[in-house]
């Protein structure tokens, strides 16, 4: 009676090579198997018979079988996914180019990996052009610092706003994923706002460590720098990024009287008008409409529905003025004369404000304006209240 006839592989041969073969022979063959798997015209049932194989040759306890055997396997759907798995499982050198290069692990394999996977592995599949949106949300939400800079750079990979938050309330201890962030034109203002404030508060505390200057020095220089850099925040941003930025300060308490004075003092009416109307309960454009009204009326309910201290009264009324005045003669607003247009209001204006008020009017501008404003400023205090 006539045997029947093999079907597809003799495996035998190969588990022989496996069983005795040297190491140049277990190369060789990994490279023949992986040869096979990858050719397109490999019936199925010999990729079936061979994969067992295969697998037990990705456990080879020589590195070099192991490594021929990852280099060959590449660019094929067809591998078995415990192929795949053990390959990736092996170590970095081997593991890491195949993970890259493999298109045998589906986007839920990947994100299986994503979640059980080290540092690196991360940080491949993050950068992998085929990368899921899962896998990129994953990565966001819990994947290593080098996987979410890796998806910074992967041109297919969308990144939104709302992960930056994400992103910086995980990562803001690494300076390499700050400055990507603040690079973005899309990162919300509380994020750039927080990180001004952080800023300041490190110069602070490294100064206080090392003995720089004296504490109230140091305290004084780091407030100053934080008002700056979140002034610049808002002065950058758009007046809908404005009024929300508003309600987070606020939030936070740091929407306070120093900040809008230093705005008014520079200029940057944009900021005031924003901050009143927060303060105020009202909308920007209706705020900026009472306070550059004809008479005194108007800019009063703005200012006593903000709540703010009455000894800054006199500062912004003096700045809306300006701002009258040079809408008048077809003026830029924020131009650099701003705040001598602001001091001489204050010396020649407001009949009902005596010396020692106005003193303190013009010390505000000694205090929060430009640099060659406050010397002026600083002059002219000095006079008035000698002449108190």
């Amino acid at each position: 009676m006539a045997l029947p006839a093999i079907i597809g592989l003799d495996v035998s041969v190969f588990e022989g090579v496996l069983a005795v073969g040297d190491v140049d022979a277990r190369t060789a063959l990994a490279r023949q198997l992986a040869a096979l798997i990858c050719d397109p015209e490999t019936p199925n049932i010999e990729i079936k018979q061979a994969t067992p194989v295969v697998l037990r040759m990705t456990l080879d306890p020589d590195k070099q079988v192991r490594l021929a055997l990852a280099e060959e396997l590449h660019l094929d759907g067809r591998l078995s996914a415990d192929v795949a798995f053990a390959v990736v499982a092996d170590e970095d050198d081997i593991a890491l180019p195949f993970l890259m290069r493999t298109q045998a692990l589906n986007a839920a394999l990947l994100l299986a990996i994503l979640k059980i996977g080290d540092e690196p592995r991360q940080a491949v599949i993050a950068a992998r052009p085929d990368v899921s949106p899962e896998s990129a949300a994953y990565i966001i939400k819990s994947g290593s610092l080098a996987a979410v800079l890796a998806l910074f750079d992967n041109a297919v990979v969308t990144i939104e706003p709302g992960d930056c938050r994400t992103l910086y309330n995980r990562f803001s201890q690494s300076q390499d994923m700050v400055e990507r962030l603040l690079k973005r034109d899309d990162l919300p203002l509380d994020v750039r706002i927080t990180q001004a404030r952080r800023a300041a508060q490190r110069m602070r505390q490294m100064m206080a460590e090392r003995g720089w200057m004296p504490a109230n020095d140091a305290v004084e220089l780091c407030s100053e720098a934080e008002d700056n850099a979140l002034m610049q925040v808002l002065i950058d941003a758009t007046p809908k990024e404005r009024s929300e930025a508003m309600v987070f300060l606020a939030s936070k308490k740091m929407l306070t009287a120093a900040l809008i004075l230093r705005a008014a003092a520079i200029g940057q009416m944009s900021v005031v008008e924003a901050a009143l109307a927060h303060l105020s309960g009202s909308v920007q454009q209706r705020t900026a409409s009472l306070m550059y009204a004809s008479g005194t009326g108007a800019f009063k309910s703005v200012f006593r529905k903000s709540s703010l201290p009455q000894n800054c009264y006199g500062i912004l009324r003096a700045a809306c003025d300006v701002v009258i005045d040079m809408r008048e003669e077809g003026m830029d607003i924020t131009s650099s004369d701003f705040g001598a247009r602001m001091l001489e209001a204050l010396m020649t204006r407001y009949e009902a404000m005596d010396s020692t008020e106005r003193a303190k009017q013009i010390e505000y501008l000694g205090r929060y304006g430009e640099d060659k404003i406050r010397k002026v400023a600083k002059r002219l205090k000095a006079d008035l209240v000698r002449a108190a």
